[in-house]
């Protein structure tokens, strides 16, 4: 089984390289099944309502944050110091874990 993928071609013949390819192939149906269910709930509630809201609810701060693994090189980003140290450990905690599967395997 070969996935190709603009340039590069990735070849393998193990059954995880093809649990693999199945994964990033599923990843693209669940990505396009969410842009057709539309808007969260939340968002819908809030079309065709008077824009001027009868209590004021109070702001909520979102933080957010992720990690790039760039080969076994994390690279973490948030909206924040801490969130950002957070995803830090995720992502060294992560290529750890992948690490330890590429030595077992």
């Amino acid at each position: 089984m070969s996935l190709l993928v603009i340039f590069p071609v990735f070849t393998g013949s193990s059954g995880l390289f093809l649990v693999g390819i199945g994964l990033v192939i599923l990843s693209f149906f669940a990505w396009f099944g969410a842009l057709a269910m539309g808007p969260p709930e939340q968002e819908r509630q809030g079309i065709g309502q008077s824009t001027l809201p009868l209590q004021q609810e109070p702001k909520r701060e979102t933080k957010y944050g992720g990690v790039v693994l760039i080969g076994p090189i994390p690279i973490a980003f948030g909206s924040d110091r801490n969130m950002a140290l957070a995803m830090l450990v995720l992502g060294v905690i992560i290529a750890m874990l992948l690490l330890l599967a590429f030595l077992v395997l």
